[in-house]
């Protein structure tokens, strides 16, 4: 009987696998994050460029921004003096998408705030500091430029209007003077220079984006600088435009509603005044005579208000006078077919005691009718007008004397005025007196 050999017993062995510990993973996460900072800060650091001043006042390596438009798109990194000692030279950094800005023609200029009495400059460098200004521009690539020392003359933003004005000579005005529309500041003085022929100023005005349709093709500006002041017995008139206008000087302009709008670089003239810009509407007269009149004085009267001046006195073959006269285009609709327009000389009576009308000199009254618009008219004296009425009778007065009666004076009736004396005639039996009613 054979033995049967017991089979050896298989032993289990237990291996573990080994495995990385999370433990490591923090040096690997700490190297990424270093190398994406490294990155993301050679990145952000852009373009190195090097720009010439004549003194640093006011820049400050590390903290002066370099702005465009008002957004940060830099900051100065270094100063320091040229090997001649001629130039500051400012090394500062440029953010990447801005490189493609960096051109021949790309211009810088420090911006400082500068406070006067007509207002304060570079408020956004007052309140954070002063800033290099920059205006991207053409040509080639460049990293070294030369600094402005004041901001560049055309730095227009979408949208805005320039356009030149003509003067003989620059008056009150500067740099940052308001231009008012109907007394509502739309732009300012942007510049100014002699003309080529040395003979003159070109005033360069910059209107904001909102009020360029204001400007038209006919527009005319006149200067509103200064005060004028009209004094007589009743009383003093001062015309200022508004305190800025007297510290800073000012410009007016009003715009004919039919004309075109403007475009960039129209030129126009700046009048010395509103009433050497002649803005309305001229009528043509047939008047009387000239006696008392005064082309550029004799003033158009309604309820009080000066809304037209005579602007022209003709006298024609034959002795006939005639004129124009510039109306305010706020009355040009109540020129009209039975519209009456009134010569008015300076008496002083019972009827019209003023002693101030001895002062003002003639004037012409409006006398609103109705039809259809017409630009001419026949004047008439004041003490005549009854005459353009209808169903007026005309009678005369026979007196051996007239003393102490003339023409305009009133014809009462209990009380009542029903009439006007004409005018006075000397008769051989006396004074014959000429009345309407």
């Amino acid at each position: 009987m054979s033995q049967e050999t017991p089979a050896s017993q298989t032993e289990a062995r237990i291996k573990t696998k080994r495995r990385i510990s999370p433990f490591w993973l923090l040096p690997v996460i700490a190297l990424l994050i270093a190398a994406w900072l490294i990155w993301t800060s050679f990145d952000d650091r852009g373009s190195t460029i090097t720009i010439d001043f004549q003194s640093a006042n006011g820049i400050v390596p590390g903290r002066t921004p370099i702005r465009y438009q008002g957004v940060e798109v830099g900051t100065v990194q270094d100063i320091s003096l040229s090997k001649d000692l001629s130039k500051i030279e400012v090394s500062a950094s440029i953010k990447r998408d801005m490189k493609d800005a960096l051109r021949k023609e790309t211009q810088f200029w420090l911006v400082t705030p500068k406070a006067s009495l007509a207002g304060v400059s570079g408020l956004d460098a007052l309140v954070g500091g002063n800033y290099i200004g920059m205006m991207p521009g053409k040509g080639e690539p460049e990293d070294h430029f030369v600094a402005l020392d004041t901001q560049p003359k055309y730095r227009i933003n979408n949208g805005e209007l320039m356009i030149h004005l003509q003067a003989p000579d620059l008056g009150s005005l500067n740099s940052g003077s308001l231009v008012y529309f109907r007394k509502i500041p739309v732009g300012r003085v942007y510049d100014y220079s002699l003309n080529a022929n040395n003979q003159g100023v070109t005033i360069d005005v910059l209107i904001e984006r909102r009020f360029t349709n204001l400007v038209k093709k006919g527009s005319r500006f006149w200067n509103v600088s200064g005060v004028k002041a009209d004094v007589g017995l009743s009383g003093a008139k001062v015309q200022l435009e508004n305190l800025s206008a007297l510290v800073n000087g000012a410009i007016a302009f009003d715009s004919p509603a039919d004309s075109h709008v403007a475009s960039q670089n129209d030129e126009y003239h700046l009048y010395e005044d509103l009433a050497h810009s002649q803005r309305g509407v001229v009528v043509t007269l047939d008047l009387p005579d000239g006696d008392g009149l005064k082309a550029g004085s004799t003033p158009l009267m309604y309820q009080g208000l000066e809304v037209g001046q005579l602007s022209k006195l003709n006298l024609n073959p034959g002795g006939k006078v005639t004129g124009e006269m510039t109306v305010d285009p706020s009355v040009v609709t109540l020129l009209r077919e039975k519209t009456l327009i009134q010569m008015k000389k300076p008496k002083l009576s019972l009827d019209n005691p003023s002693i101030s009308t001895l002062l003002t000199g003639n004037t012409f009254e409006l006398v609103p009718g109705e039809g259809e618009p017409r630009n001419h008219f026949s004047v008439m004296p004041a003490d005549k007008a009854l005459l353009d009425e209808p169903n007026v009778a005309t009678v005369t007065l026979s007196a051996p004397e007239s003393y102490g009666i003339d023409g305009g004076q009133p014809l009462v009736l209990h009380g009542v005025k029903v009439g006007q004396v004409l005018e006075r005639k000397l008769t051989a039996k006396g004074g014959n007196l000429s009345g309407c009613h």
